[in-house]
């Protein structure tokens, strides 16, 4: 007969290493090493100092190429310089609604001007031009002075002609200022005779991409220019009539030009 087995002895519990494993809460002590086991670069204060340099030229040059606004210093109120009654013209009451010297679609955070000022006015012959002014402060890419052949058709007319006029000769500019001159035709019938130029800057004339490279150009020179459209309008029952409406137009332009004080004069001309 066999002698009974020994009993065994009970199994110690394992013990975790906590050499390895750090305790919860405690980070662990860095071991200059990437997970995947390879030295991480070491930075030295030179490398350091070097990369923070760069960046303070980096932040310099955006702050000197943000353009600085540079237009009218302490531009007048164009209701208070442009005179009501100048020559044989008068501002007279009018119930008929002018074009809107904007697009129709904006929104008041995209509207391009600042001052806007719409007249009537009549001579003693009793013929009358409509007059518009409208100026922004700050002429950019995306929101500059509308052009009257943009403006005409968002609001219901056609433009039959549009085309370079002749310059009219102003006080105040040794250069005559270019013209265009437009025919609308409403769509309830009648016309509209239209002459006007647009000024950016120093800039006058050509075409809406003219103005969107003048206005680059500015920019990158670090200047925001100001701009306006000046127009004079008159509406009529034949298109024939439209020769004389554009001579007469010119001089009423002229006068008023010639009108506006000297100090404010800059902002219709320059």
């Amino acid at each position: 007969m066999s002698s009974p087995m020994p009993p065994e002895p009970p199994a110690q519990p394992v013990q975790p290493d906590l050499r390895m494993a750090p305790t919860k809460g405690t980070p662990p002590k860095p071991t200059g090493e990437s997970p995947s086991g390879e030295p991480l670069p070491r930075f030295s204060r030179r490398t350091c100092l070097t990369g923070a340099a760069l960046m303070g030229v980096a932040a310099v040059g955006a702050w000197l190429a943000t353009p600085r606004l540079q237009a009218v210093t302490g531009a007048p109120s164009l209701d208070a310089v442009v005179p009501k009654a100048f020559g044989d013209w008068r501002v007279v009451a009018d119930s008929t609604a002018q074009v809107d010297v904007s697009q129709g679609v904006e929104t008041v955070l995209e509207q391009p001007y600042d001052q806007t000022v719409m007249r009537t006015y009549a001579n003693s012959r009793g013929e009358q031009v409509m007059l518009a002014l409208a100026w922004g402060e700050r002429q950019r890419q995306d929101v500059k002075v509308h052009r009257p052949e943009v403006c005409y058709p968002a609001q219901g007319y056609a433009v039959r002609v549009n085309e370079a006029g002749p310059p009219i000769a102003t006080d105040g500019r040794a250069l005559p200022v270019p013209t265009t001159q437009l025919l609308a035709e409403a769509r309830g019938g009648g016309f509209e005779a239209v002459r006007y130029w647009i000024r950016i800057g120093d800039s006058y004339g050509g075409d809406g991409l003219a103005a969107r490279w003048y206005i680059l150009n500015e920019g990158l020179a670090g200047r925001v220019p100001d701009g306006i459209l000046v127009r004079a309008s008159q509406r009529m029952a034949q298109a024939a009539s439209a020769v004389a409406s554009q001579a007469l137009m010119a001089r009423f332009l002229a006068e008023l030009v010639a009108a506006v004080p000297a100090g404010a004069r800059g902002m219709l001309v320059r």
